[in-house]
């Protein structure tokens, strides 16, 4: 039995940077009813030179701590009570402690956003009972709470829609939402009979992965989509993970260049042809500063479609480019408005392609 005593901040820290869901299991998890576990068992803190001998062959830190939050998940009573005090077999224990290890900042985090809730929790409760004693007007209650409110919760609106099983498609996504959002199942386009992503690695196998969570933890400690299949349908993690993890750095721009009036990517007059994929060593002309536009007249590339949002672009006989607005915000922290795009890249003339996600500043 544990002798680590952890508080009800603590607990609800841990099960919260896990996104509610046991370690060994997925299953998802209630605030009162779930134990914390110890990867390494509890009992070789007392262990000294066992355990020296194991952080050693693991290849551990030396600042291991055993009862730190690098050792520590969350896990349902009965698959806690199956591990008691066993030691896994190596690989399995190494894929939980590299989780652990990258979950300890996000622990950290819920911890400090939790005592930040409870201290304003506590402080409007003596406001309400000094309005309701009449010590404070209604006004002045109003005020306070203005003053040392948080900020308002920055919303972004989303020109390319994100996609999830069995859910309709989000178009607008506050920076509240966004852990919330890695925790659902990723929508494989209109591959409506495939449900996630097979992962490999070498030293532990195949796993399969939903959602944009698990997604990045796999790829985090080793794994890797093996199939030219499983490659392709990767996309649809990459390109989700990617903004998620754009929007939670992204702020609301102070200003614009772009919204009156409004310009975009096919604006082709001042997209810089820098932008459009070449193999090989370029050339004078693609040094310069010539425009899709410019490039589109000497009848170099060739507009294959176009949407509201959307462009394909090709060479007759080179390389293709697909180019999807996404969303509008700071990326970048210099309070300016800038463009995120998804990218996808491709020769016209045999199978090499490949994609990205990259942002554009004004």
């Amino acid at each position: 039995m544990s002798t680590q005593k952890f508080s009800f901040e603590e607990r609800e820290a841990i099960w919260s940077a896990y996104d509610k869901k046991c370690m060994y299991t997925s299953e998802p998890l209630k605030i009162d009813n779930f134990h914390i576990d110890h990867i390494i068992p509890e009992e070789y803190a007392g262990k000294t030179i066992e355990f020296e001998e194991l952080v050693t062959s693991l290849g551990l830190d030396d600042g291991f701590d055993i009862f730190g939050y690098e050792n520590l998940v969350p896990c349902t009573p009965n698959a806690n009570l199956r591990k008691n005090g066993l030691l896994f077999e190596t690989n399995s224990m190494l894929f939980y402690l590299n989780i652990a290890r990258s979950k300890k900042k996000r622990v950290i985090e819920c911890l400090e956003k939790i005592h930040r809730r409870n201290k304003k929790g506590k402080a409007t409760i003596y406001l309400l009972q000094c309005l309701d004693r009449g010590i404070l007007s209604e006004e002045d209650f109003s005020s306070i709470l203005e003053k040392h409110s948080d900020s308002p919760q920055e919303i972004f609106n989303l020109i390319e829609a994100i996609e999830f099983e069995d859910r309709a498609d989000v178009k607008a996504v506050s920076k509240g939402d966004l852990d919330f959002f890695r925790g659902l199942p990723v929508k494989m386009g209109q591959n409506k009979h495939i449900s996630g992503l097979d992962l490999w690695s070498d030293s532990f196998g195949k796993i399969h992965v939903r959602t944009c969570k698990e997604y990045e933890d796999a790829i985090a400690c080793g794994y890797y989509p093996r199939t030219n299949f499983d490659i392709k349908m990767s996309v649809f993690f990459k390109h989700q993970c990617g903004l998620l993890q754009a929007l939670k750095k992204a702020t609301i721009p102070t200003v614009s260049y772009i919204d009156s009036p409004r310009r975009g990517i096919l604006d082709l007059d001042l997209l810089p042809f820098t932008f459009f994929p070449y193999i090989g060593e370029l050339s004078g002309e693609y040094k310069g500063n010539a425009s899709y536009q410019d490039k589109i007249n000497a009848k170099e590339i060739l507009i294959k479609n176009v949407s509201q949002n959307t462009i394909r672009i090709e060479e007759p006989e080179g390389m293709g480019q697909f180019l999807a607005e996404v969303v509008r915000a700071d990326f970048n922290g210099d309070g300016i408005e800038d463009i995120l795009l998804y990218e996808g890249c491709y020769a016209t003339c045999s199978g090499l392609g490949f994609l990205g996600q990259f942002g554009r500043e004004n």
